[in-house]
C-alpha cells in the first residue's frame, strides 16, 4: 500500500510550478472531499516550485472549481520551501520534474513523494496555464480521477 495505515492527523502537499492552477485545484478538491467525509484531522496544502508568494488562483481554475462547488477564490500561491516540507506526510506532484525538485529539497521525503497520476493513468498533468476554460476543465478532469482514487486509498481501513 502506498499510503500508511493510521492516516489520521496527516498533512498532504500538492505541488505544481506556479501554484495558481493545478496544485490549488487538486488541493481544494481534495480538501473538500475530506471536509465532506468529516476528516478534520487531514490538512491539505499546495505549493509551487517556481511560485511567487501571494498570487491568486488563475481565473479559469476558479471557474472550473466553482463547477464542483469548491471555492478557490481565496487561494494565494506559495513557494515550495524546506520549511514547508518539514512536517509533510505525503507530497503529490504534477510532473516528474516537480517530484525530483521536492526530493532535492527534502531527500528524506523520497518514498513519500509521488506523481498524482500514479493513482489513475500515470504520467504528468499538463500545465493549463494561459489556456481556455476548456483546457482547465480537461486538466482538472484528469486530476479528479486520481484524486478520487487517492482519497479512497487514504480512507480505507
Amino acid at each position: 500500500m502506498l499510503i500508511k495505515s493510521g492516516w489520521r492527523k496527516m498533512k498532504i502537499l500538492f505541488v505544481c510550478t506556479g501554484n495558481t492552477c493545478r496544485s490549488p485545484m487538486a488541493a481544494a478538491y481534495f480538501a473538500n472531499l475530506c471536509r465532506e467525509a468529516e476528516l478534520d484531522d487531514v490538512r491539505i496544502l499546495s505549493a509551487g516550485t517556481f511560485a511567487g508568494d501571494g498570487m491568486p488562483a488563475s481565473e479559469n481554475a476558479v471557474k472550473v472549481m466553482d463547477d464542483y462547488k469548491v471555492n478557490l477564490a481565496k487561494h494565494r500561491s506559495r513557494m515550495l520551501t524546506r520549511d514547508l516540507l518539514a512536517d509533510i506526510d505525503y507530497v503529490f506532484t504534477m510532473t516528474e520534474g516537480h517530484r525530483l525538485q521536492v526530493i532535492s529539497i527534502a531527500p528524506e521525503l523520497e518514498k513519500k513523494t509521488r506523481l498524482l497520476l500514479e493513482f489513475s493513468t500515470g504520467g504528468n498533468v499538463a500545465d493549463p496555464f494561459g489556456g481556455s476554460y476548456a483546457v482547465y476543465k480537461e486538466c482538472f478532469e484528469q486530476m479528479k480521477e486520481a484524486l478520487d482514487k487517492l482519497f479512497l486509498e487514504i480512507t480505507k481501513d
